[in-house]
Order: structure tokens, then sequence, then C-alpha cells
């Protein structure tokens, strides 16, 4: 009888963990996988073969011990992040347990730390004379000049995002001095040119406010790559993507070789500094700048599973290369895909199931389930 691998996701209930779950879809009968999550009702712990009710991430000290307990019980042979909160305190881990150092698909808590802040990303970015767009840090002493040349080279509208956010939530679009003036005096945002958008962008109000609105995003530009173990680069994939309200609705291939050259680069910077796993590079392209990158991540994201659909099974590529085997079977539903496009899905959740987890503080599947 085969020996089943096990995978833990850390924050399963995210749009990650939903995007891991996806891409395994009919292929995990080698494989037990294990979730956390903090909130009991998210419909991804009961895909999981168990699931721990733990702390949010933002309880640093209980995540962590959470964590250690539930590694040392299960002894999982891979230990993925499901969101960017979980990263730097999984690189920590990392660390902190050396028998289970070669489990985790992270890196050095200091790269971590450069991913999950933007200004950094940019600063890191200029040490490997890397394209990234220019990032100005607001409430600091000098933000106010840093933005002003800023705008003398790249004009309005400029864009505002949380140094450490993520999903497209809490952004800004600057589109004049005055909003400006306004922004740049607080803590918090990584302001940066706003390419690829028209520059007569304005909030239309003429008969109030919309209910609805949002920037179209069109052109995303991505590209994924798996750093192996060894640290040699994996398979790459690059796309382009449609986002509404931060998610990928409409996700087609795009290997443009000035795109993946520039993410090459990037991703062997990374690698060379130590870290393993998956890692993604967000870009957009101006018509005077070229690609710019604006973002990194160290997990798996939200067009992961659309990515698999379009023949780049990263998912899993990496549970293979990190226990050694043909743990996941290669996907046979990419044959013939050209295009993704993203549609709701339903999930039934049982009321005894959520009562069992806030209870018990995990969940096993019942047998009879499969």
């Amino acid at each position: 009888m085969t020996i089943k691998r096990t995978l833990l996701i850390t924050s399963v209930g995210s749009l990650a963990g939903q995007n891991i779950l996806d891409a395994l879809n009919n292929r995990r009968g080698n494989l037990k996988i294990i979730g956390t999550n903090s909130l009991a009702e998210a419909a991804n712990n009961f895909r999981c073969d168990k699931t721990y009710l733990v702390p949010s991430a933002a309880q640093t000290i209980g995540f962590s011990e959470a964590l250690i307990d539930i590694i040392e019980k299960e002894n999982p042979d891979v230990i993925v992040p499901g969101r960017d909160d979980d990263i730097v305190i999984l690189s920590q881990l990392r660390q902190k347990m050396p028998q289970h150092r070669e489990k985790f698909l992270v890196g050095p808590e200091h790269l971590a730390r450069i991913m999950d802040d933007k200004v950094q990303s940019y600063v890191f970015a200029q040490k490997y004379a890397l394209p990234f767009a220019p990032t100005v840090e607001s409430g600091v002493s000098d933000g106010s000049e840093n933005a002003r040349r800023l705008v003398e080279a790249y004009g309005f509208p400029l864009i505002a995002k949380p140094s450490r956010g993520n999903g497209s939530r809490g952004i800004w679009v600057v589109t004049d001095q005055t909003r400006l003036d306004a922004i740049i005096n607080e803590p918090g945002y990584a302001i940066q040119p706003f390419f690829g958008q028209p520059k007569e962008l304005e909030f239309d109000t003429r008969f109030g406010l919309p209910f609805f609105w949002e920037v179209p995003e069109n052109k995303l530009y991505a590209v994924q790559v798996s750093i192996g173990k060894d640290g040699q680069l994996g398979p790459s994939s690059g796309v382009v993507a449609k986002m509404v309200g931060g998610k990928a609705e409409r996700v087609i291939l795009s290997n443009d070789r000035d795109m993946m050259d520039i993410a090459d680069r990037f991703f062997k910077a990374f690698a060379e500094e130590g870290w393993r796993g998956p890692i993604n590079l967000q870009l957009k392209k101006d018509d005077r700048f070229g690609y710019q990158a604006i973002e990194i991540n160290g997990r798996f994201v939200g067009g992961t599973s659309a990515r698999c659909l379009l023949g780049y099974d990263q998912v899993g590529w990496l549970i293979n290369e990190w226990t050694g085997e043909e743990v996941i079977a290669r996907s046979l539903d990419s044959e013939g895909v050209t295009l993704v496009t993203k549609s709701l899905c339903d999930f039934g959740v049982k009321q005894k199931d959520i009562n069992l987890l806030n209870e018990q503080k995990q969940w096993v599947r019942p047998t009879s389930d499969g």
C-alpha cells in the first residue's frame, strides 16, 4: 500500500488556499491534506482531510505556537503558506525548527520581509538593477520631496497602495497635487506611477456616487516560477489577467520574451539569496517605460488553479519536488486549453462540522466521505 504524503496549508480558507485545493482537484489520492484556519465556517476547511482551528496570524505568538504543535504532531512533508501574513512567520519557524527546515516552501526571513513590503521590494530591485516601479514611502521626512520628483518624472495619476497590503485592498488613485498632499504624510503607503492607465482617469460623480466603481484592470502581467530545493529555477509561466475586485476573472498565457527575461532576473536574485518554493512577479507594461514590476509574492497566488488549467501545474511540481516522489500525477485537464475564465462556485458547509471545529479545535473528514 502506498504511504500517503502530508501537505500542510496554513490559512487554508484564503483565496490562495482555494486555488491550491482546486489545482489538486481529483489528484490527491496519495496525499493527506491538513489545513489551518482562524475562522471555523470557511468552506475550504472541510475540503481538507483534517483541519485545525488556530489563532489568526495577527496574533503572532499564538499562531506560531499552534503551528509548532501541529508540525510536531503531524510531521508534514510539505508546509505551504496560504496568506501573505503567514510567510514571515513560516520563514521564522523554518529557522527555529531545523529538523523540519526542508519542508517549508519559503526562504529566509529577510526575503520574506522584503516581499511583504513594497518599499523594500523596490530597494531590493535597485540593488540588482531590476526594473521596478519607482516607489515613494509616505509618512517619512523626505516623502514630500520624493513625491515631487515622482510627479516631475511620471505625472499624474499616481497609485498609493498599503506598503504591506494585498488583494487590491486599501488602494487609492492619486489624481492631483491636492490629493497627493493629503496622503503623503499618512504613514504606511507605497506610492508609484500608475503605469498602463489613461492619464485622464477621473472619478465620475455626474449623478452622485456610483454604487459600484473600480479602475479597469484588463492587463495585469504576471510570471510565476518554482524554485527547487537546490535553488535552481524550475518551470515558469507568464500570463495576462483581467482583474475584477482584485481577483483574476480572465487569464490567458503570455510568454513575451522581454517579460519572461525580466522575471527570470528577479527570480535568480531571490534564489541566490535563498528563496525556495513559489514566487510570483506582477508587472505593468507602459508605452514609455516598458515592463515595470509592481509587486513580488512568495506564495501560491489567486491565479494558481487557472495556470494549472493552462498547463502550468506548479502545485503538483513543487509537491513532487519536495517529496522526491511522483505524489501528484500529471493533470490532463489542461490539454487544448488556451483561456481560463473564473466562475463562482458554491460549497455547502454543515453546521455540525462548524460546531465540531469550534468546540474541539480540529475537524477530521469522515471515512465515508472518501
